[in-house]
């Protein structure tokens, strides 16, 4: 294995599970050139002499878990925390700095061993999100599956690791190594993969061009942008919420949505301009961002799309019916026409807010290319378009408030304080911001469409309680059009994200969340009901040496 600057690994930990003796009981590596060959050790300590006789990048998918092991290491060995350090300047032997954010996500950790050494430990759950090793496994196409051992064996100081331990060790290493390389060929080797969609996307229109139609506004105008920022619609229909639904459905799926949006829709780019009181039409900029004080009142037959951020009555994912008092919301044009479209709408006031010129085609080039790998690729390959395509957007959206923590050691373990207060310059949120206003506006009136028989919605799929093939726009591939996903002969639907559908082969789709993967998946019908305590959802708690996974109850409510 070469041993110099460039050497990329995966690695893993596995850790006991008890608070009174929380620990690394085996550890692996492998190099992403050589996925077949395992290096491994029994020891944290073992570990830590092994990789600081070398230069390498070291992913761990999930570095929040494991980085713990290696910071408590870190901190009670004499290293010292270099938050203050200068990026400009080399960090000093015997020194570690991070990056954990303020939401505690971790996203690396630097330590300096010596003169000539020195280690980044990476996340590779920031490159593959919402992706398990097994799942990176099956998506990638790989040549090897996730495996099982008994995390909850005794396993005292001293313990040899057994040979169906080394392979369930060496396939995690190895399926997370060989994703990487894959990733790695591609020209992705930033941080997340948000940053690798930026920069491949200004590789291909240029440093210049990005610039121009893509200024850096000021913090009163980010702010003011910021606030009509808005996920996805989900939505579980109250008409049939709760109760076993005895028909048959059918599930759609928009062919990437938010890069059929980018593709299709008028854009923002440039320059915005200020106004004062109520948008007045201008063609030179179409696009505008305000803030209005209204009440409302949903129209009969129409399906809610407003949310209030920050409301003391209404939950945050909750979609209001009425609301009574002047309240004031930030929106953009499209959400605009939709509110009004859905709810009968008083205005109290027009606070203004900020126009934009608009245009297509700024991310053709992008799309076109991406959509072309996805076409014509299977297994790694059309998962890094997928994930380009659906990233992108998010990126011009990052938060300039990138105020960090920084671990410490209290109570014998490791404990994150808040750092002072940072900022970077936004992007340009407003690309963000249309991009999945878009989106909910083409989700919702495609169910809109199919009110009737409409149950239940996330973000690019839609639910629908009929046989029948429904007033969409389907195409199997094209982009921005709707196929069907699958049917159902029976749906259960609790609230947004919490549902079960069996299939006509008799299949289950279960989606809870909230609870394990592994723990839902079996759900069936009869086995949802209100007050039911689910247990083996797993919560970190820090103890001294590290991390241990505590089992918390889950209630079910419908």
């Amino acid at each position: 294995m070469g041993r110099n600057a460039s050497t990329i690994l995966s690695a893993d930990f596995e850790t006991t599970t008890l608070f009174h003796d929380c620990r690394v009981w085996a550890w692996g590596y492998c190099n992403i050139e050589t996925p077949d060959d395992m290096i491994w050790g029994t020891t944290i300590e073992e570990f830590i002499d092994h990789i600081a006789t070398f230069n390498s990048i070291v992913y761990f998918h999930n570095l929040k878990f494991d980085g713990t092991f290696i910071l408590d290491y870190l901190l009670k060995n004499g290293f010292k925390n270099y938050s203050n350090y200068d990026n400009s300047a080399r960090m000093p032997v015997g020194y570690f700095e991070t990056l954990i954010s303020d939401m505690n996500k971790y996203y690396t950790i630097k330590v300096r061993w010596d003169d000539k050494h020195s280690t980044e430990f990476r996340d590779s759950a920031k490159k593959f999100p919402n992706m398990s090793v097994a799942r990176i496994a099956k998506t990638f196409n790989l040549p090897m599956s996730k495996g099982e051992i008994d995390y909850d064996a005794p396993r005292p100081i001293g313990y040899e690791p057994n040979e169906e331990e080394l392979d369930y060790l060496h396939r995690d290493v190895s399926i997370v190594a060989m994703a990487l390389k894959i990733a790695m060929d591609s020209g992705m080797k930033r941080l997340t993969v948000a940053s690798d969609s930026i920069e491949e996307y200004k590789r291909i229109v240029g440093t210049q061009m990005f610039e121009k139609f893509f200024p850096v506004l000021s913090e009163d105008a980010d702010t003011d942008i910021r606030r009509a920022y808005k996920g996805g619609y989900t939505y579980a229909d109250s008409r049939f919420s709760g109760i076993i639904q005895n028909k048959k459905g059918i599930v759609l799926d928009v062919n990437s949505l938010y890069p059929s949006v980018m593709y299709n829709c008028l854009m923002p780019y440039g320059e915005p301009v200020f106004f004062s009181g109520a948008y007045t039409v201008d063609s030179i900029y179409p696009l505008y961002i305000f803030t209005v004080t209204i009440t409302a009142k949903l129209k009969p037959g129409h399906l809610p799309c407003i949310q209030l951020k920050g409301s003391v009555i209404f939950g945050a994912s909750e979609y209001v019916t009425e609301i009574n008092e002047p309240t004031m919301i930030s929106v953009t044009n499209v959400d605009w026409e939709l509110y009004n479209d859905h709810y009968n709408i008083t205005v109290i006031s027009y606070e203004g807010g900020w126009k934009f010129k608009g245009t297509y085609g700024l991310f053709d080039s992008y799309i076109d290319k991406w959509m072309e790998v996805k076409r014509n690729s299977v297994g790694g390959q059309r998962e890094i378009a997928k994930l380009h395509l659906n990233s992108l957007y998010g990126k011009f959206g990052s938060n300039p408030n990138v105020t960090g923590k920084f671990p410490t050691i209290e109570n014998d373990r490791v404990k994150l304080v808040r750092g002072p207060d940072q900022r970077r310059n936004p992007i340009y949120t407003a690309i963000a911001v249309y991009t999945t206003a878009y989106g909910r506006d083409l989700t919702i009136r495609s169910g809109q469409n199919n009110y009737d028989n409409f149950a239940y919605a996330d973000t690019d799929s839609l639910h629908l309680l009929t046989d029948k093939l429904p007033d969409l726009a389907i195409d199997p591939s094209e982009l921005g059009k709707w196929k069907i996903e699958y049917e159902f002969n029976r749906a259960l639907y609790v609230r947004p994200k919490a549902y079960i559908e069996e299939k006509t082969d008799g299949s289950r789709v279960v989606k809870w969340a909230g609870i394990p993967e592994e723990i839902s998946s079996r759900f069936d019908f009869s086995d949802v009901w209100e007050g039911r305590v689910i247990t083996g959802k797993l919560h970190p708690i820090n103890v001294p040496g590290g991390v241990v996974l505590e089992s918390v109850p889950y209630t079910i409510r419908l």
